[in-house]
């Protein structure tokens, strides 16, 4: 990668909630060329994500959380559905998800699947989401405002 992106400089714009970086860099073209380029990048770290489902039942677990992101681009409330996620802070993404799976809902975690990890919008953020599926059985109740649904 050294023979074709050379890092000019990088400034740190914010690191309030998380990173924004602007990087000042040269991409070498196919012709050989070398072009500069500015880019704004927004790391605030690696996730996790997990769908928990009830096989006899046909339903996945939910939850509603306000994203003002979404507010701001004209969600209504700013409220979206959701599987549950979170950041992997210091964990490794199976760790993390079960973390976050327990602090979410309450619900501890038996076996668990990785499916994949994609970046989520590599064009400016820096995330790798760990996307795992997980079984939950019946007889758990709702909690943190988590609802059961029934995929048609």
């Amino acid at each position: 990668m050294e023979d074709r992106i050379r890092i000019i400089e990088v400034k740190i714009l914010s690191d309030d909630w998380s990173i924004l970086k602007k990087t000042t860099l040269e991409i070498r073209r196919q012709d050989g060329s070398w072009q500069t380029v500015n880019r704004e990048t927004y790391d605030r770290g690696n996730g996790a994500t997990i769908l928990l489902f009830n096989r006899e039942q046909k339903t996945v677990l939910l939850t509603r959380q306000f994203r003002f992101p979404a507010f701001v681009n004209g969600c209504e409330d700013g409220m979206l559905i959701e599987a549950c996620a979170g950041l992997l802070e210091k964990d490794d993404p199976e760790s993390a998800i079960r973390r976050e799976t327990e602090e979410e809902t309450g619900y501890h975690l038996g076996p668990v699947t990785k499916l994949f990890a994609a970046y989520m919008s590599p064009g400016s953020v820096t995330e790798k989401v760990h996307f795992f599926a997980g079984p939950i059985y019946p007889g758990t109740t709702e909690k943190h405002g988590w609802r059961c649904y029934r995929p048609r």
